[in-house]
């Protein structure tokens, strides 16, 4: 570059300076102006204030009386209980309810923060607002060992316009959806609870009504054998058994077998040869019957003991607590605001006001020169 090649442009360079300095007051009422726009911005925009909690898998205490109940319920049926798999299966239902917009809809419909933003407004806005702080004010982060190596559990926040607001709103969510969660898996559990406990009290009311009709039969049959025994003037069962001069050989031989044989495998089981029982024996066995109880087999008496111990438990199942998730970190309360960053959006403001109105000045200057030569 020859010597006045570089002697113009520091010509160049000294006028535009000198332009720019006649002109600061300009430049400065410029950046003013632009300052104090940024300004009003900055102090009237809606405020942005995040709070965030971190929730993992619950533990066994978190359970809570649903663990006792629990176990309790394997250790009557003798089966085992995993607590790890109960525990897993809640915090996966809680993360499921939380990811899903029906229940975030669900949640803020009925919440007060919701009801106070939308006083006043159109359905249309109503529907508006509902639907950014489903989509758009919570959200949640999955562990990322690359992006966030610290986070054990899953993130959930939520922004407001207050601090005290986001951390609210943010804790009421968090037990909504637990308690939502618990509710579904303990629903599920009282399903096969109630199915065991009607499957059980069928099987009891079974045995006691197929062993009373078999009593009031055997009854029945004996009463009818014993007025035909009265009729026939069979007092008792030896002396049916007498040999008469007038039996045969062959009858007497019959006679004489039966008495040899068990009853249970004797003519005398069937109720058409009950009478030859005798009147004294029927009405003995009648009397017998009516004063004792009813004999029930082994099994009766596993089922009630079954539900002796089920049936307080099902009461006490229906009235257990639990948690789906535990704490990490609770919805913390947010002592920084994300947005508006007041000082950084005034010195943008002076920036771009300054530079601005450095570019029209040149650009008037420009066409000014341009205009001249020509």
């Amino acid at each position: 570059m020859t010597e006045k090649s570089l002697k113009n442009d520091e010509i160049d360079l000294i006028e535009l300076i000198t332009i720019l300095w006649k002109k600061k007051l300009w430049i400065m009422l410029s950046s003013f102006i632009f300052t104090a726009i940024a300004g009003v911005y900055a102090f009237t925009a809606k405020e942005q204030w995040t709070s965030s909690a971190e929730v993992i898998a619950p533990r066994t205490m978190d359970l809570g009386d649903y663990f006792s109940v629990r176990k309790e319920y394997s250790r009557i049926l003798g089966s085992e209980f995993d607590a790890g798999a109960t525990a897993s299966n809640l915090f996966s239902q809680f993360n499921l309810l939380s990811e899903s917009l029906d229940e975030r809809r669900k949640f803020f419909v009925q919440s007060d923060f919701y009801k106070k933003k939308v006083e006043g407004k159109s359905e249309t806005e109503k529907a508006q607002i509902l639907s950014e702080l489903i989509s758009k004010h919570i959200t949640i982060k999955k562990p990322d060992s690359k992006k966030e190596p610290d986070l054990i559990g899953n993130k959930i926040s939520f922004y407001a316009e207050t601090p005290a607001d986001a951390q609210n709103v943010l804790s009421q969510f968090i037990s909504t959806i637990n308690q939502s969660a618990y509710q579904i898996e303990l629903d599920n559990f009282l399903l096969y609870f109630n199915e065991l406990v009607t499957d059980l009290n069928y099987e009891k009311t079974k045995f006691e009504r197929d062993l009373s009709i078999h009593k009031s039969v055997q009854l029945e049959n004996l009463e009818n054998a014993l007025r035909i025994a009265k009729e026939a003037g069979i007092t008792e069962y030896a002396k049916s058994l007498g040999i008469t001069n007038g039996q045969s050989t062959m009858q007497q031989a019959l006679t004489m077998s039966e008495a040899k044989i068990p009853l249970s495998d004797s003519k005398l089981s069937d109720s058409t040869y009950l009478f030859m029982l005798g009147e004294k024996y029927l009405k003995a066995q009648i009397d017998v019957l009516k004063d004792s109880s009813i004999v029930y087999p082994p099994r009766y008496y596993q089922v009630s003991s079954l539900l002796s111990e089920l049936e307080p438990l099902l009461i006490k199942a229906k009235q257990a607590k639990a948690n789906a998730f535990s704490y990490q970190a609770s919805p913390d309360y947010p002592v920084v605001k994300d947005k508006p960053k007041k000082g950084l959006i005034l010195v943008i403001g002076f920036i771009v006001g300054l530079i601005l109105s450095i570019l029209i000045i040149l650009l008037g200057s420009f066409i000014r020169t341009i205009q001249d030569k020509y």
